[in-house]
């Protein structure tokens, strides 16, 4: 049996893709004024505002485009559509023993060899933090391997499990 890979994918079951109203509206206010822009007629051939109107409306245009193609969807919980994000932390084997008791509520943590010089802590949490899943990998021929299983927590565990990683190591949203 193939062990799910955080660093490669999503949990299908809770993360969904939604699309931002919002960003569409913005970027079809932004490509109606940069295309008015572009089409006005010529004010005066010895000016130089015709040119920062075409330089706008073409700017305008672009940053229109680019909203509607890269940034109308994003990866959302499903459980509440607050947006996911995916973050990292890197242990060395000494830490190990201290992110193995504070993970050891969560998940089951196996015996480490002496060879693995580092270890990823991948979390993926949703910016309400009703959710979060994580696992921890390790990075050997170029790939990231899975250590553990994937995590996942909801609700108060997630909150208390994002707080607690806050505090003690740092971990900024």
């Amino acid at each position: 049996m193939k062990t799910f890979n955080l660093s490669q994918s999503y949990p299908t079951q809770d993360i969904r893709k939604h699309t931002s109203f919002l960003t569409i509206s913005l970027s079809a206010c932004l490509l109606a004024a940069g295309l008015i822009l572009l089409l006005l007629p010529e004010i005066n051939s010895q000016s130089n505002i015709d040119i920062l109107r075409m330089v706008a409306g073409s700017l305008m245009v672009c940053i229109a485009v680019y909203l509607l193609v890269f940034r109308a969807r994003y990866q959302a919980y499903a459980g509440t559509g607050s947006m996911v994000c995916k973050k990292s932390l890197t242990f060395s084997k000494e830490q190990f023993q201290g992110l193995k008791k504070y993970l050891a509520d969560y998940c089951d943590l196996p015996a480490m060899s002496r060879e693995e010089p580092q270890l990823y802590l991948l979390i993926v949490h949703s910016k309400d933090n009703q959710y979060a899943a994580f696992q921890l990998l390790t990075y050997s021929s170029f790939l990231y391997k899975p250590v553990t299983e994937l995590c996942c927590l909801k609700g108060e565990k997630a909150s208390t499990f994002m707080k607690n990683l806050h505090t003690s190591h740092g971990f900024l949203h």
